[in-house]
């Protein structure tokens, strides 16, 4: 983690953790015939069976099934102006951690002569359809049957959809093949932020039907749309040299979206890199001025091992053994402190306490005043209540075995309170 010379916590979560507002942006659509075409991404990799690719193609195709659905025939009451509506499901991306996330139009040039699908459904389904579920886990049976009924519905074309919700996932610096736990990590960064954006945009996909608009996650291994082409219509990359770039991110990322019918507000698309000035470079981005990730901790593992982990948790005081928990009865902040008599009754407590409320005050009210602000110990609680006026030297009444957890047995329950160690009860 680097050093943070400035605040981010004003700022609104669907701005994510760049500046992208402070880019320059395009006023026409970009000319997306310049765009390269999307790549081909496989998870299938048994040269290499240690690889954790191999482990990520199975959870990627079931993404990849249930990436379309059923609509919900009842629309939901949701704002009207596409503004709130956009920002509202950017807040969500970066929720998911999501790098970038823009809003763009589905130009018909995005959409493919043919659509991509993935492989791993077919076999997916098979094993499906003959395996039975091993797990007793509440509700599994219901996830189960959703996918078995997404797996089995026939493909149907894309709809009329003319906006996209895009989702950019960048890449963290490759493992070092000298670090430890490098060996099955290696090669996978494409598969990762594919992973992860691919089940940010099944759940935004899955979340929009269920208010009532059709919606569709597209993926890199499973799609009906070219995602270079909509993330260069949504304002999040560029084309340089041939080549998609995201600024501050170079051409390290990965990218999912969803298709939908539901009116949102589009973003501009950006200005080519080289006209963005101290947007790009400048001290504002370095510094980390006003949002989350600045040059000089954008990647958290740029300076650590990625088995340490993105926090310095090594910096912690350690122990040669846990410490003990106790299983007794009496308290372990006042392990000595002497037991106190039980909570007396309302009978007891005088005619004031019985009478009950009396101008906005009870006695179960007053009682905790007496621990405010961490004034826990028997010498702050016997000063404060001479600064009170209510210092009473009265006999200690008889003891009783205190409860569990109790700091002063009677304390707050509707009993005196007894200070350990001090013959002085306070009402």
């Amino acid at each position: 983690m680097g050093i943070r010379f400035f605040s981010d916590r004003k700022r609104p979560v669907h701005l994510g953790p760049y500046p992208l507002e402070r880019l320059r942006r395009r006023a026409v659509a970009p000319d997306l015939a310049a765009v390269p075409p999307m790549p081909a991404l496989s998870f299938h990799r048994p040269e290499r069976p240690e690889s954790i690719v191999n482990a990520m193609g199975e959870f990627q195709a079931m993404m990849d099934a249930i990436r379309d659905g059923t609509v919900n025939p009842a629309r939901a009451e949701i704002p009207d102006d596409p503004v709130e509506r956009a920002n509202h499901l950017k807040a969500f991306g970066y929720f998911s951690d999501a790098s970038m996330v823009g809003v763009g139009p589905v130009d018909p040039a995005a959409r493919l002569e043919t659509s991509r699908a993935n492989p791993e459904i077919d076999r997916l389904a098979h094993a499906l359809r003959t395996r039975q579920t091993k797990t007793l886990a509440s509700g599994i049976d219901v996830i189960m049957a959703d996918l078995k009924e997404s797996m089995e519905a026939p493909p149907r074309p894309l709809g009329a959809h003319p906006h996209a919700i895009v989702f950019l996932y960048e890449h963290h610096r490759d493992p070092d093949p000298g670090e430890p736990g490098s060996d099955w990590i290696m090669g996978a960064q494409d598969h990762r932020a594919c992973l992860r954006a691919t089940e940010t945009a099944t759940v935004i996909a899955n979340y929009i039907r269920l208010l009532g608009y059709e919606a569709r996650a597209h993926t890199p291994t499973c799609s009906d749309l070219d995602l270079n082409r909509l993330a260069v219509s949504a304002g999040l990359v560029t084309v340089e040299n041939g080549a998609l770039e995201a600024p501050w991110l170079g051409r390290r990322f990965g990218l999912a979206a969803v298709s939908t019918d539901m009116d949102l507000a589009h973003d501009a698309p950006l200005a080519p890199l080289s006209e963005q000035g101290a947007a790009l470079t400048g001290p504002g981005w370095r510094l980390g001025m006003g949002h989350a990730k600045p040059a000089l901790n954008r990647d958290p593992y740029a300076r650590r091992r990625y088995v340490d982990g993105a926090h310095p948790f090594e910096r912690l005081k350690r122990v040669e053994t846990p410490p003990p928990i106790s299983t007794s009865p009496a308290s372990p902040a006042c392990p000595s402190a002497p037991t106190c008599s039980p909570a007396p009754s309302s009978a007891t407590w005088g005619r004031r306490c019985r009478r009950g409320p009396r101008a906005g005050i009870t006695s179960a009210r007053r009682r905790p005043a007496l621990r405010k602000e961490g004034r826990w110990g028997p010498l702050s609680c016997f000063r404060t209540a001479i600064r009170k006026g209510r210092s009473a030297h009265r006999r200690r009444p008889q003891c009783r075995e205190p409860q569990g957890g109790e700091l002063f047995p009677g304390a707050g329950r509707g009993g005196p309170v007894a200070l350990p160690g001090l013959d002085v009860v306070f009402p």
